[in-house]
């Protein structure tokens, strides 16, 4: 865990001392603390391992990486000739390294006063989770019982589309599935 922190805040040290070169001299920052970047689910060496729909185990998955970046902070935009404030936005990507199944992103955005958590899948929608109001208590997906699920419905209908979500903070990404009957679940 230590390593994912370091690894996160020297990316957002390196972002900031390249970003501040061009605006403000001393621009307040705002950082994500431990508890936030436990949204982000995945650290490095993790391989989770799904499920397809015919139950076939998908052993292809593994945790990309982070990218943080700064970003103005709210009411400024990267327009404006100086930026005072900064917030923080971390991605954390979990990736099928043969391309054949999707890729799933975990996003936070860290503001003065507020987190945002995002998911995303293929990274064509993000949706927002209320970190403070999960889904579900506790739900049984594959066979195991998780605790505190959020689930997403996104509004598309595509046919190759994600139809559901099942997301949860300790675990990440439970089960996805498309409107072609296509899901994913995750066997630990």
């Amino acid at each position: 865990m230590k390593k994912t922190i370091t690894t996160i805040f020297s990316l957002l040290f390196g972002s900031l001392f390249l970003y501040s070169c061009e605006t403000c001299e001393n621009p307040t920052i705002t950082y994500p603390t431990l508890a936030d970047n436990e949204w982000l689910v995945y650290k490095p060496g993790d391989k989770p391992v799904y499920k397809d729909e015919r139950d076939t185990l998908i052993r292809s998955y593994k945790f990309v990486g982070f990218l943080g970046q700064n970003v103005p902070g709210e009411g400024a935009s990267v327009s404006d000739d100086c930026l005072e404030k900064l917030d923080t936005q971390v991605t954390a990507q979990l990736a099928d390294t043969t391309g054949k199944y999707s890729t799933f992103y975990t996003y936070i955005l860290k503001r003065p006063d507020s987190l945002q958590v995002k998911i995303a899948v293929d990274n064509v929608n993000a949706w927002t989770l209320d970190q403070n109001k999960p889904t579900y208590q506790t739900l049984e997906v594959g066979g195991k019982v998780y605790t505190d699920v959020f689930e997403v419905k996104a509004d598309s209908i595509k046919i190759n589309s994600v139809k559901k979500v099942l997301f949860n903070k300790q675990y990440g990404f439970l089960q996805v599935d498309y409107y072609n009957k296509k899901q994913l679940k995750l066997v630990r």
